[in-house]
């Protein structure tokens, strides 16, 4: 409790007294690659491990943020100018990193998804994560990272509600509360993400001290989120 306070008192001051630009670059890996056991023996396993790595090593994903905003964005497009294989691979690989852009504003406290698939924007209020902060830490380049967990709970594509644990490693010495995708509100800059199938890794990290973020939420009719847990369970029904 006194370590969640310290980050917390930390946080706070340094937003009070400046204003500030970042931007994060995330590489992201598949989960099992990210085990360094994990080595499949058999011929398709190898091949599968292979082509899904591939993919996921062309996606970099971008989080730009100041003290009150932030929007995190795929930075590349995946080439069409592929094989059928490579395609199905690709797909693979959005399934296991992300399948959508994210902004948010926390003086609105709203939050925004835009579905690179078809365009949908699901807008919802924000509110913030139940984080546990364990004393468990490890160096990610130069930054001291401090461990926390949240489980998070949806609905999977069988029409199951299910809750998953995902892991965030977050730098107290860059005290601004975001991190890859939908996360945010640790005490620190979040720079590596592990979900169940993909990890996100901060490669470069730049922050300016003089700059405010100037960006508008997604322009196109939004649908809440509520509206949006009605269309999914309706789509999972209807394929079942």
């Amino acid at each position: 409790m006194i370590k969640k306070c310290f980050f917390l008192v930390l946080a706070l001051a340094v937003f009070a007294n400046s204003y500030s630009q970042g931007t994060v670059i995330y590489k992201v890996m598949f989960a099992q690659e990210y085990d360094s056991d994990y080595k499949p023996t058999d011929p398709l396993g190898k091949k599968v491990k292979e082509g899904k790595s591939a993919s996921l090593a062309k996606q970099v994903f971008l989080l730009e943020f100041d003290n009150s905003k932030s929007k995190f964005t795929r930075n590349n497009i995946l080439s069409l100018d592929v094989s059928k294989e490579e395609q199905r691979f690709d797909k693979m690989a959005n399934s296991y990193s992300s399948t959508y852009d994210y902004y948010l504003d926390n003086i609105l406290k709203l939050g925004m998804f835009r579905y690179v698939n078809n365009g949908m924007l699901v807008k919802q209020n924000i509110k913030n994560k139940e984080w546990n902060i364990t004393t468990e830490s490890k160096k990610i380049g130069d930054y001291l990272c401090y461990k926390a967990i949240y489980l998070k709970s949806y609905m999977n594509w069988k029409g199951d509600n299910i809750t998953v644990p995902v892991t965030a490693w977050f730098a107290p010495s860059l005290p601004y509360r975001y991190g890859p995708k939908e996360y945010f509100g640790l005490p620190g800059l979040i720079l590596e993400l592990q979900e169940s199938y993909g990890v996100f890794l901060a490669t470069e990290i730049k922050i300016d001290k003089n700059k405010e973020m100037k960006f508008e939420f997604p322009k196109g009719k939004a649908i809440t989120q509520e509206e949006y847990d009605k269309y999914l369970s309706s789509f999972i029904n209807n394929k079942s």
